[in-house]
């Protein structure tokens, strides 16, 4: 298929318009646009001059008529991506290829603007959650642990990936948004290019332990890892939401607030299952934590996870013979 409108994306869009509107960048490039939609929200909803290219003749074809439909006044450029993002000084780079993003992180961060944002969307799931353990090594450099905790340790395999590649090029990095969804992770950093922003950016690669998490974990260091906050955005300044994002958007957006409460967090699931107890509900651990003074919260990596800043507190609250 040349191109086409993947409406399972409808979240990442909302979030990255979301983005723009509130942190109005100058120039904003599409570089993988298909369809287009991306660069022509961006314009007639965060007011964001845009540029938008595809390689593919045959959906290039369908971003141009869809972007005379919608009178669309950026550019258009039938050509690749490695040719397009270093023709302009943009402040944004939207990189959401089919697949991995490895192949186009370098120059993503080489060519942003200082300052400057990129978002990233990664589909490779199964790599990035250590499914595929030799492909993980391979593509990323690192291990990780594929339990119900996968899906923050992907995201921080991700960042990690992409914190590495910046400190190697004098760059810093700093997560903006990170969230998951369905079969995407979506990112968006801030890149700062001096050897300072790298020293400090490199002081948050490091190696994980889920034991510490929760004992069922065994005792073992995953990495390297992005071990710094996911989300560095002030809520008052990121809600300045368009009224065309979805409700379900703004919804998923207010979540992403509590995952910074704690590194990973305690999986009821996993850890009724492998203690062989049984489940309780979330809103209830939640209570009862209000209860006792800990500050707990939902994570959206898992329907049965909470972040807690005191995890071992958490762990003996609920199970206080074997925590």
């Amino acid at each position: 298929m040349p191109g086409f409108l993947n409406s399972n994306q409808r979240l990442n869009r909302d979030i990255t318009i979301s983005f723009l509107n509130s942190f109005k960048p100058n120039l904003y490039l599409d570089g993988f646009a298909a369809t287009g939609i991306r660069a022509i929200r961006a314009e007639k909803e965060a007011a964001v001059k845009s540029v938008a290219c595809e390689r593919s003749l045959k959906a290039f074809d369908i971003l141009k008529a869809n972007a005379e439909l919608n009178d669309f006044k950026g550019e258009l450029h039938w050509s690749t991506f490695e040719s397009i993002v270093s023709k302009y000084h943009f402040d944004f780079i939207d990189v959401d290829p089919y697949g991995n993003i490895v192949p186009f992180t370098d120059i993503s961060i080489n060519h942003v603007k200082n300052r400057g944002y990129i978002g990233f969307t990664a589909t490779d799931l199964s790599v990035l959650t250590g499914s595929l353990r030799e492909n993980t090594r391979r593509r990323y450099g690192s291990e990780v642990l594929n339990s119900n905790l996968r899906h923050e340790m992907g995201i921080r395999n991700l960042l990690g990936f992409i914190a590495r590649r910046a400190v190697s090029l004098e760059t810093g990095m700093n997560p903006v948004i990170s969230f998951y969804h369905g079969h995407f992770y979506r990112v968006i950093v801030q890149i700062t290019k001096s050897s300072a922003e790298a020293d400090r950016t490199d002081k948050f690669l490091g190696y994980a332990d889920p034991g510490l998490i929760d004992p069922i974990y065994g005792n073992h260091s995953y990495g390297p890892l992005w071990i710094g906050k996911l989300e560095s955005f002030s809520g008052e300044k990121i809600m300045n939401i368009p009224e065309t994002c979805s409700e379900d958007s703004i919804e998923f957006l207010g979540r992403l607030k509590n995952e910074d409460i704690s590194q990973f967090f305690l999986d009821l699931t996993d850890s009724c299952s492998r203690r062989k107890a049984n489940l309780p509900a979330v809103a209830h651990v939640l209570e009862s934590c209000s209860e006792i003074g800990i500050s707990a919260a939902r994570t959206h990596f898992s329907p049965t996870g909470i972040k807690c800043e005191n995890m071992e507190q958490l762990r003996s609250s609920i199970f206080p013979e074997n925590s």
